[in-house]
């Protein structure tokens, strides 16, 4: 418990000297782990098939929405332990700006002390669009159009570029841990008049189980923080499950001047092989009023995997195989 708790302040303590990237968020990050580090793929055990849709800022015209789909798996080859996985992102922002990422991940698992160590990657690609048959022009001071920015396209331009994600990942029972690196090579994106690459970001992870005396309710207190050092933000959750079926949370997001600019409210709940969830972000800062807040729902599928029986059977009899 010591070290999770040092590893949440360190962490916190990021917020301070560093300054968040042109990344999407995601106010339930825990049902997206494969969006901020590769490594996890197939860190359940199951075969997971996830999807989250965010809107930001509803009540904005053009607010940003954001999809992210995922299928990943853990498979053993070679008397080895990996995790596979398939991931699918669209991010429609403000200002003529998106973004498309699909790409295939892959991780490799090693037994360390009571936990695994999981070191992972992404290769795809990523197709990055600016500019609008909408865009507006400049105008001077008086309010009269001052002619075209040559450096803004005036109908929408796409380029693709190869993009890469790196990232390790310690789990245990009990808590959990990770720092990845998202666009290693920094993509660029280069057209005519128009020029943008996609920075490299680094995402850290952390998180704890907490069982109570009441063996139906377990505390999941998590941080996620994103920063290119440049700008930070830093997402902690308080979250409580009951009985491994329903859930609710509380998220504060911290900006880079250590200010609270949004809280979320999340609620999920399990049936079967299917888990939903919802969340509501409030913001606090000036950018989000006149918004209906931001809206966000997620769905898995969990199909469990029948993994190979090892050592010799103790059964006796076919009939009750």
């Amino acid at each position: 418990m010591r070290r999770i708790v040092l590893l949440l302040l360190i962490m916190s303590g990021c917020v301070c000297t560093a300054q968040a990237q042109r990344e999407a968020q995601f106010s339930q990050y825990h049902m997206a782990l494969g969006y901020y580090n590769p490594a996890t793929a197939g860190v359940s055990g199951n075969l997971d098939v996830v999807s989250l849709y965010r809107i930001q800022w509803m009540g904005w015209s053009n607010a940003p929405k954001t999809l992210y789909a995922t299928a990943n798996m853990p498979f053993r080859f070679m008397k080895k332990e990996h995790g596979v996985g398939v991931a699918f992102s669209k991010d429609d922002e403000s200002g003529g700006y998106g973004s498309t990422n699909i790409g295939l991940q892959y991780a490799y698992l090693k037994k360390i002390g009571k936990g695994t160590l999981r070191a992972g990657m992404q290769l795809g690609m990523l197709n990055m669009s600016m500019g609008s048959d909408h865009t507006v022009t400049p105008v001077d001071s008086a309010g009269n159009a001052a002619g075209d920015d040559p450096a803004i396209p005036t109908s929408k331009v796409t380029s693709k570029a190869f993009d890469a994600h790196v990232g390790i990942y310690y789990h245990t029972d009990k808590w959990y841990v990770g720092v990845a690196v998202t666009h290693v090579l920094e993509p660029v994106f280069e057209e005519e008049h128009a020029y943008s690459y996609m920075p490299r970001g680094y995402n850290f992870i952390g998180g704890y189980n907490i069982r109570m005396k009441n063996p139906l309710v377990e505390l999941q207190p998590s941080v996620l923080i994103q920063t290119n050092f440049n700008t930070t933000k830093a997402d902690l959750v308080a979250r409580a499950v009951y009985a491994k079926k329903y859930s609710a949370g509380l998220l504060w997001r911290i900006n880079e001047n250590r200010i609270v600019d949004a809280i979320a409210v999340m609620l999920g709940a399990t049936f079967g092989k299917i888990e939903g969830g919802y969340a509501y972000d409030i913001p606090l800062s000036a950018v989000g009023r006149g918004t209906m807040g931001s809206h966000e729902l997620f769905l898995k599928y969990k199909l469990e995997l029948n993994k190979p029986k090892t050592g010799k059977s103790k059964h006796k009899s076919v009939r009750i195989l």
